[in-house]
Protein backbone atom coordinates (compact mmCIF):
# COMPACT_ATOMS: atom_id res chain seq x y z
CA UNK A 1 0.00 0.00 0.00
CA UNK A 2 1.08 3.56 -0.69
CA UNK A 3 -0.25 6.83 0.74
CA UNK A 4 -1.56 9.69 -1.34
CA UNK A 5 0.59 12.75 -0.67
CA UNK A 6 -2.45 15.03 -1.19
CA UNK A 7 -5.12 13.45 1.06
CA UNK A 8 -3.28 10.64 2.90
CA UNK A 9 -5.63 7.86 1.71
CA UNK A 10 -4.10 4.37 1.36
CA UNK A 11 -3.89 3.16 -2.23
CA UNK A 12 -2.90 -0.09 -3.96
CA UNK A 13 0.75 -0.34 -5.01
CA UNK A 14 1.12 0.66 -8.67
CA UNK A 15 -1.93 2.97 -8.79
CA UNK A 16 -1.36 6.15 -10.77
CA UNK A 17 -4.17 8.25 -9.28
CA UNK A 18 -5.75 8.41 -5.82
CA UNK A 19 -9.22 6.87 -5.73
CA UNK A 20 -10.29 9.41 -3.06
CA UNK A 21 -9.06 12.76 -4.35
CA UNK A 22 -7.76 11.99 -7.85
CA UNK A 23 -4.24 13.21 -7.01
CA UNK A 24 -1.29 11.89 -9.03
CA UNK A 25 0.54 9.23 -6.99
CA UNK A 26 3.83 8.95 -8.88
CA UNK A 27 6.44 11.47 -7.80
CA UNK A 28 9.75 11.26 -9.58
CA UNK A 29 12.86 11.10 -7.43
CA UNK A 30 14.40 14.56 -7.02
CA UNK A 31 11.37 16.42 -8.38
CA UNK A 32 11.33 19.91 -6.88
CA UNK A 33 8.37 22.01 -5.92
CA UNK A 34 8.08 25.33 -7.71
CA UNK A 35 9.39 28.31 -5.75
CA UNK A 36 6.69 30.87 -5.07
CA UNK A 37 7.35 34.55 -5.79
CA UNK A 38 8.84 36.43 -2.85
CA UNK A 39 9.49 33.20 -0.90
CA UNK A 40 13.16 34.13 -0.51
CA UNK A 41 12.06 36.77 2.00
CA UNK A 42 10.91 34.14 4.51
CA UNK A 43 14.47 33.20 5.51
CA UNK A 44 15.90 36.69 5.74
CA UNK A 45 16.15 38.55 9.03
CA UNK A 46 14.27 41.83 9.28
CA UNK A 47 16.25 44.86 8.18
CA UNK A 48 17.67 46.89 11.04
CA UNK A 49 15.92 50.20 11.75
CA UNK A 50 17.63 53.21 10.22
CA UNK A 51 19.81 55.36 12.45
CA UNK A 52 19.16 59.03 13.19
CA UNK A 53 21.96 60.03 10.78
CA UNK A 54 20.23 58.15 7.97
CA UNK A 55 17.03 60.11 8.55
CA UNK A 56 18.36 63.28 6.93
CA UNK A 57 15.66 64.49 4.51
CA UNK A 58 16.39 63.83 0.85
CA UNK A 59 16.78 66.63 -1.65
CA UNK A 60 15.29 64.71 -4.62
CA UNK A 61 11.82 63.15 -4.87
CA UNK A 62 11.51 59.43 -5.66
CA UNK A 63 8.86 57.63 -7.69
CA UNK A 64 7.23 54.49 -6.28
CA UNK A 65 4.61 52.02 -7.45
CA UNK A 66 2.41 50.21 -4.93
CA UNK A 67 0.43 47.23 -6.22
CA UNK A 68 -2.48 45.73 -4.26
CA UNK A 69 -2.87 42.20 -5.73
CA UNK A 70 -6.32 41.53 -4.20
CA UNK A 71 -7.96 44.52 -5.90
CA UNK A 72 -5.45 44.90 -8.77
CA UNK A 73 -5.14 48.59 -7.93
CA UNK A 74 -1.90 50.45 -8.49
CA UNK A 75 -0.69 53.62 -6.87
CA UNK A 76 2.02 55.38 -8.89
CA UNK A 77 3.26 58.17 -6.65
CA UNK A 78 6.08 60.63 -6.28
CA UNK A 79 7.39 60.88 -2.73
CA UNK A 80 8.49 64.45 -2.04
CA UNK A 81 8.73 64.09 1.74
CA UNK A 82 6.28 61.53 3.14
CA UNK A 83 3.09 59.66 2.23
CA UNK A 84 0.54 58.58 4.81
CA UNK A 85 -1.08 55.15 4.43
CA UNK A 86 -4.43 54.18 5.89
CA UNK A 87 -8.17 54.56 5.42
CA UNK A 88 -10.09 57.76 4.82
CA UNK A 89 -12.19 59.20 7.63
CA UNK A 90 -14.16 62.43 8.00
CA UNK A 91 -11.09 64.30 9.29
CA UNK A 92 -8.23 62.52 7.46
CA UNK A 93 -7.63 61.34 3.90
CA UNK A 94 -4.21 59.69 3.58
CA UNK A 95 -2.30 59.93 0.30
CA UNK A 96 -2.54 56.13 0.01
CA UNK A 97 -6.17 55.37 0.90
CA UNK A 98 -6.75 51.61 1.19
CA UNK A 99 -10.48 51.87 1.99
CA UNK A 100 -11.53 50.58 -1.46
CA UNK A 101 -9.16 47.60 -1.09
CA UNK A 102 -11.20 46.17 1.83
CA UNK A 103 -8.92 48.05 4.19
CA UNK A 104 -11.34 47.99 7.14
CA UNK A 105 -12.08 44.28 6.75
CA UNK A 106 -8.36 43.46 6.45
CA UNK A 107 -7.31 45.43 9.50
CA UNK A 108 -5.85 48.61 8.03
CA UNK A 109 -5.91 51.43 10.59
CA UNK A 110 -7.09 54.90 9.63
CA UNK A 111 -3.55 56.14 10.13
CA UNK A 112 -1.55 52.94 9.66
CA UNK A 113 1.94 53.77 8.39
CA UNK A 114 3.98 56.25 6.41
CA UNK A 115 6.55 56.07 3.65
CA UNK A 116 9.23 58.73 3.94
CA UNK A 117 12.10 59.70 1.68
CA UNK A 118 15.54 60.27 3.24
CA UNK A 119 19.15 60.54 2.00
CA UNK A 120 19.59 56.77 2.41
CA UNK A 121 16.52 55.99 0.25
CA UNK A 122 12.93 55.27 1.20
CA UNK A 123 11.76 54.05 4.58
CA UNK A 124 8.58 52.62 6.09
CA UNK A 125 7.32 53.49 9.56
CA UNK A 126 4.41 51.74 11.28
CA UNK A 127 2.43 54.43 13.11
CA UNK A 128 1.50 52.18 16.05
CA UNK A 129 -1.30 50.61 14.01
CA UNK A 130 -3.78 48.24 15.65
CA UNK A 131 -2.91 45.19 13.51
CA UNK A 132 0.70 46.00 12.73
CA UNK A 133 2.80 46.16 9.58
CA UNK A 134 4.89 43.33 8.16
CA UNK A 135 7.82 43.95 5.82
CA UNK A 136 8.79 40.77 3.96
CA UNK A 137 7.00 38.67 6.63
CA UNK A 138 8.66 40.41 9.60
CA UNK A 139 6.60 42.49 12.01
CA UNK A 140 7.90 46.04 12.29
CA UNK A 141 8.31 47.73 15.64
CA UNK A 142 6.00 50.76 15.88
CA UNK A 143 7.50 54.18 15.14
CA UNK A 144 10.82 52.70 13.92
CA UNK A 145 12.06 53.50 10.38
CA UNK A 146 12.87 50.51 8.13
CA UNK A 147 14.51 50.74 4.68
CA UNK A 148 12.49 49.72 1.63
CA UNK A 149 13.75 48.04 -1.53
CA UNK A 150 12.13 47.42 -4.87
CA UNK A 151 10.09 44.21 -4.77
CA UNK A 152 9.35 44.39 -1.04
CA UNK A 153 6.18 42.76 0.24
CA UNK A 154 4.30 44.82 2.82
CA UNK A 155 1.25 43.78 4.83
CA UNK A 156 -0.83 46.48 6.43
CA UNK A 157 -2.85 44.31 8.81
CA UNK A 158 -3.85 41.47 6.44
CA UNK A 159 -3.75 43.57 3.26
CA UNK A 160 -0.86 42.60 0.98
CA UNK A 161 0.88 45.34 -1.02
CA UNK A 162 3.97 45.10 -3.25
CA UNK A 163 6.34 48.07 -3.53
CA UNK A 164 8.47 48.85 -6.56
CA UNK A 165 10.93 51.72 -6.88
CA UNK A 166 11.46 53.54 -10.16
CA UNK A 167 15.14 52.98 -10.90
CA UNK A 168 15.04 54.58 -14.34
CA UNK A 169 15.19 58.12 -12.98
CA UNK A 170 18.66 59.49 -12.45
CA UNK A 171 19.79 59.86 -8.82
Amino acid sequence: MIKCSDCGASQEEGALFCSECGGFLLVEEGENTAVLPFSEFADRPPPPPLTEEALTPADKPKEILLVVPSSRRRFKLVVQDKLLIGRASSDLVPEIDLTDDEGAEKGVSRLHAKIQIVQEGIMLIDLNSTNGTLLNNYRLSPNEPYPLSSGDEIRFGDLLVHLFLNTSSSD
